[in-house]
């Protein structure tokens, strides 16, 4: 086996792909300790911390208020930005919900792509989970939803919160309001 040690490893000039290893390499290894530092960003978790208020039978998106983390400041009221050259498969998360004693019929939750609000025959455009609530006591009654989305630069994803009591209803907070992604690979 051969050895090569070196500080920095460049594409000549006029390129802008580095190989390694041809067809016969499978798999690059790091070595004991070392890590690679850009895997899984951008990267960002985001709560709501503050009630809001949503007006029945409106999409209304959610303005995440605290920013736990936010690798490539992406972030802007809830609503995440692909950042430039950082387009690739994303995944997202998120759990959030209604402060409510009262029976609302139906509420539909929804991370969406580029506003896309409905499930459309662009798979991946919106991810949506319709639930009922029938509660008769003071309750947080509180979803999770995830999805993969493929994302381009300049894309948006953001969450929206829809139902149908007939008056205002206000959001779960104290950390139960929470949306998070990552990107996954290209």
């Amino acid at each position: 086996m051969s050895k090569i040690q070196v500080d920095t490893i460049d594409t000549r000039s006029g390129t802008s792909t580095l190989t390694l290893g041809s067809t016969n390499a499978s798999t690059v290894a790091l070595g004991s300790g070392d890590v690679q530092s850009n895997f899984n960003t951008p990267a960002f978790k985001v709560l709501l911390d503050s009630t809001q208020t949503i007006a029945t039978s409106t999409d209304t998106v959610i303005a995440y208020d605290t920013e736990l983390y936010d690798t490539d400041s992406a972030v802007s009221s809830g609503v995440f930005t692909v950042p430039t050259g950082k387009g690739g498969k994303y995944f997202f998360a998120m759990n959030g919900g209604f402060n409510t004693s009262s029976d609302i019929d139906t509420v539909s939750i929804t991370i969406s792509k580029n506003e896309q609000k409905t499930i459309s025959s662009n798979a991946g455009d919106a991810v949506n989970i319709e639930y009922h609530h029938d509660g008769t006591t003071v309750s947080q009654y509180i979803q999770s939803l995830s999805t993969t989305m493929d994302l381009d630069a300049g894309d948006t994803v953001r969450v929206y919160y829809w139902h149908n009591y007939g008056s205002n209803r206000d959001t779960a907070t104290d950390g139960r309001a929470v949306f998070s992604g990552f990107r996954i690979g290209t």
